[in-house]
């Protein structure tokens, strides 16, 4: 079993213990182990499997982000039974200083969350969409805020808000640090990183040391305006068969190389006996 089945079963039996014992549900942060839990302007989220119980065809789950102040803004104008509206606070305004300070999201039909299977994967994350401009998109949250989310199931036949969970939170998003903050001088550097970075930079040395060298040769080397090239500096021993050495060779036959202007042709030839 790898890890992230053991998680899904974890998180599902979680689910499973709150359902038999009559607890309303709130949505809860994925583990603490999991990459990217909580950032600056994401949360992630465990789905809603198992939440929702009440047998309600065609029924969705959508969820709820809110600042701290938008959670009081959301329990005032919505209530269960009733119908509610989902472009009540649209998403590309919802934060301002004058909105509801909240904005829903789709996070899927209720038949996708059932009690009797484990999750595929079961982590939801707000703000998964970026800067949208969507009524209902899921869209990032305000940098370095405080939110709460809550997890609704409503009829889309007519809007009516059968069932919601408590409030899960409050979270604290991650603050940015300016990066006039940051020390950046040599006290903020491991030892590690100094010896890596001094070996670096003597490599760096070598190499242009090495190139100057090479481009001080390449000027350097030339005689009577024309280049030397490498293989002509490079000076190799002569070979030459003894055939074609220009001295006398000492089993050459010098007295016949000295007397052969004497000969000619028809005199060195054997002759054919002469018939009579």
């Amino acid at each position: 079993m790898n890890t992230h089945t053991a998680i899904r079963l974890v998180s599902l039996l979680s689910i499973w213990m709150l359902a038999a014992q009559g607890q309303i549900f709130q949505p809860l942060l994925a583990p603490a182990n999991f990459l990217g839990q909580i950032t600056s302007n994401t949360v992630i989220l465990q789905q809603p499997y198992c939440v929702f119980t009440q047998t309600c065809p065609g029924c969705e789950i959508w969820l709820v982000a809110a600042l701290s102040s938008g959670t009081g803004n959301f329990n005032a104008l919505v209530n269960i039974s009733s119908p509610i509206s989902l472009s009540l606070s649209p998403y590309p305004t919802a934060f301002l200083p004058s909105s509801a300070q909240f904005f829903l999201t789709r996070v899927g039909p209720l038949a996708n969350f059932p009690c009797n299977t484990a999750p595929t994967f079961p982590y939801f994350t707000v703000g998964a969409d970026g800067i949208c401009t969507g009524i209902n998109c899921n869209g990032v949250l305000p940098v370095g805020s405080i939110v709460s989310f809550r997890y609704l199931l409503i009829d889309p036949n007519n809007n009516t808000l059968v069932n919601m969970t408590n409030w899960g939170g409050p979270f604290n998003l991650t603050t940015l640090l300016s990066y006039q903050t940051i020390n950046d001088g040599l006290s903020a550097r491991s030892g590690a990183m100094v010896v890596i970075t001094t070996l670096l930079c003597v490599a760096v040395a070598l190499l242009l040391l090495v190139f100057f060298i090479m481009l001080c040769v390449s000027c350097c080397g030339k005689k009577d305006g024309k280049t030397v090239t490498v293989m002509s500096s490079i000076r190799m021993p002569r070979y030459d068969t003894h055939n074609l050495k220009e001295r006398v060779h000492p089993y050459d036959n010098q007295a016949y190389e000295s007397d052969a202007k004497n000969y000619s042709t028809s005199q060195t030839l054997p002759k054919s006996p002469v018939r009579k």
